[in-house]
Formats: structure tokens, sequence, C-alpha cells
């Protein structure tokens, strides 16, 4: 579940360790400079602008790591430390925030889109007042709907500084969890409906796997949330006092993502409660057809059992239509018995489905507001991005 690319130990501070199946480094250069907006890819770091003008904003989407020359020569280009570095390449490292004297550095989580593996992805961020850099492997379904923003030439991000291009990107990461946690909570109704319907070996296995995506999770959005917190917190000269007020939108987004994500874990850990009751509660239902068919029969068994015995001398052995009495007196017995049964109630099956039906509709109520506030932090999201 957790597996960091670390160097040896001993190692001097800063040293890279670069992933065998690295791919090689794709800059994507984005230059903005009021209504001018112009698109280009490098492949090295001396096709760059050298020098900017003010007021202008250039994002450097670094994709791959290849083998670490170009990383070098753009950290000492725009004066990234080996610490820095070593954060932006050695992942996954925990998200955080560190403020440097040159630039400040944000190290954010991204979740795959639903249907992927859900093991979260890197994004290393770092910005001073005219530069944005972005390092990543596999994190364009994050970044594309920020390119296709700038395109807008009325979008806000062309107005903004780089503090708001940077907002904009771990919104981006934030909002990417309200789908997958959608779709999670949709899977843990149907895991429930299956647990009282149909408790199967398999599901047992779906439910582990669901609680361990939610692991996952968690272990990216409470830190993420710590770390947007902390640029509210910290006295920063790369962000702006306006640009507060949109990442304290981000931090609540953060803390409500983080309560779904305990309340989904509390749900999968009560769900393998209820998994484990079906299986007892359909063993007892075995249990109790097996003894009623057994008690039913006991009364005709212990009669054929009297008349049975080979005692020379049985007197109702002589009677004619003995033995058409004995049939009809054990066919009252077994009529008798469930006749008794039935007053008792014992006859009538209780599936554990119609027993919990009120139960889970309480947990699907209380479910239900979480994911239309998920549903309508995405729209409100989705309709405040497209302006």
């Amino acid at each position: 579940m957790f597996a960091r690319r670390r160097p040896e130990a001993g190692a001097r501070p800063g040293t890279l360790v670069l992933s065998h199946n690295s791919q090689p480094v794709e800059l994507c250069v984005t230059l903005i400079y009021g209504e001018h907006h112009k698109v280009f890819n490098c492949r090295s770091v001396e096709e760059l602008p050298t020098k900017l003008i003010d007021g202008q904003l250039m994002w450097i989407d670094v994709r791959g790591h290849g083998d670490g020359t170009i990383l070098q020569q753009l950290a000492s280009r725009f004066r990234i430390t080996p610490l820095a570095m070593e954060d932006l390449v050695n992942a996954p490292q925990r998200p955080k925030m560190e403020l440097f004297e040159h630039q400040q550095l944000l190290i954010a989580h991204s979740v795959p889109a639903p249907g992927h593996d859900m093991t979260p992805s890197q994004l290393g961020i770092v910005f001073d007042k005219q530069v944005v850099l972005t390092f990543h492997e596999d994190c364009d379904h994050v970044l594309a709907p920020i390119h296709k923003r700038l395109e807008n030439t009325n979008a806000r991000l062309r107005r903004k500084g780089p503090d708001y291009l940077v907002y904009a990107i771990l919104d981006a990461c934030v909002d990417g969890c309200y789908p997958v946690l959608e779709t999670l909570g949709e899977g843990i109704e149907q895991l429930e409906e299956q647990a009282l319907r149909d408790p199967r070996p398999e599901l047992l296995a779906k439910i582990h796997h669901t609680k361990n995506i939610l692991v996952r999770l968690r272990r990216s959005i409470w830190p993420q949330r710590e770390m947007v917190l902390s640029l509210l917190t910290v006295d920063s000269r790369f962000i702006d006092k306006g640009t507060e007020e949109y990442l304290r939108d981000t931090a609540d987004h953060c803390t409500q993502l983080s309560d779904v994500v305990d309340m989904y874990r509390e749900s999968t850990s009560a769900l393998i409660n209820t998994y484990m009751s079906a299986v007892a509660h359909r063993s007892n239902e075995i249990m109790k057809v097996l003894t009623l068919l057994t008690s039913v029969f006991v009364p005709p068994t212990f009669l054929a059992g009297v008349y049975g015995m080979n005692f020379a001398t049985m007197p109702e052995l002589s009677i004619q239509g003995a033995y058409p009495a004995a049939l009809t007196m054990m066919g009252i017995m077994i009529a008798g018995t469930l006749f008794y049964f039935y007053r008792r109630g014992w006859l009538r099956r209780a599936p554990i489905e119609n027993s919990a039906q009120a139960a889970t509709a309480e947990k699907s109520k209380s479910r239900r507001p979480a994911r239309r506030v998920l549903v309508a932090s995405s729209h409100t999201h989705s309709t405040r991005k497209a302006a």
C-alpha cells in the first residue's frame, strides 16, 4: 500500500531516486500576459524564456522524470533547493507545504478517475511571484481542465497571479475526490444489499477491497487538508490576501471529504459485522429446518418403534384394521406437530434482508445527504470554473 522511492541509508540529502520505468521529461509551457495566451512544448531547459516582463506569468508543466538531467537543470535555473527537489521526485511524499527563500513548495495528491486503480498520485508544485512549476507523472486528468480554463479570454485565471493558479490546481485535486466518493458510496449500498440477500465469500473480499481504498484515500485527504490549512496560517509573501478566501473554500471541501471518508470507513467496518450476522442467520435457518423436520417425525418414529418390537403377545397386531389405524395415528401426530409449530410461528421464514430493511433505509438516508452535498459541491465548482 505504501512503497516510497527513497535513497539508501546514509545517502546525502537531496539524492534523487528515479523509477526504472520513468517516462521521458515533457515540458509544457504556458505564458500568460493579459489577454495574450501562448502554449508550447520544450525539449530542453535552454528553450525556456529567459526573462519575464512585469505582470507576465509562466506555468511549466513537467511530466515525467527521465534520467534526472532536465530536473537538475530546472532546479539550477529556478533555484530549487536539493531538499525540495528530493520531495518532488522521491514519491510518494505526504501532502505538505514548505516555504523557502525564493519559492514555495506544495506536495498534493490527486485521485484517479473512478474505475481505475485508486492509488493516489503525487503532484508537486513550486511557485514564486511569476513562475509556477508542476511536477508529476500521471496527473494529466487534473491539469487538463486548468489548461482548458486558460483558453477562455475572460477567465479569472488570466487576471490573477500565480498563487491563484496554484489554488486552482489544488482545488482540482480536491474536486477529483467527489466522483470517487460518490461511486464508493453507491458501491457500499450495493454491498449491504448483497450481504443481506446473498452473503457469499466473494462479497467479503469486495468489502475488504473497498475498505483498503478508503484507507488510501484517508491517508491522502487528511494530510492534504492540513496542507491547505497551513497555507492560511503561514505568512507567505507568495500568496496574496485575496487568494486566501478561495483557499478557505478548498479547506472546507477537504474537511467535508475527510468526514465522508471516515463515515464510509465506519460503514464498511459495520458491513463486515453485517456479513457475519447474515452468514450466522442463514446457518440458523438451515438448522431450524433440519430441527423441525426431525421433530415432526419423532412421534411417528416412536409409534413405529413400539409396534416394531418382536414380542409374541401384542394384542393390537391381531385386530383387523390395526395397520390403517396406526398409519392414521402417525398422520395425526405429524399434523398435530405441524399445527403446533405453526401456532408458535416457527414455520414462518424470517429473512434477514426483510428484518434489516428498516435499518438499511435509515443508513441510506444518513448517507444520502452527504452524497447530495458532494453532488452539489461538484456542480457548484463546475459552474464556477466554467466562468
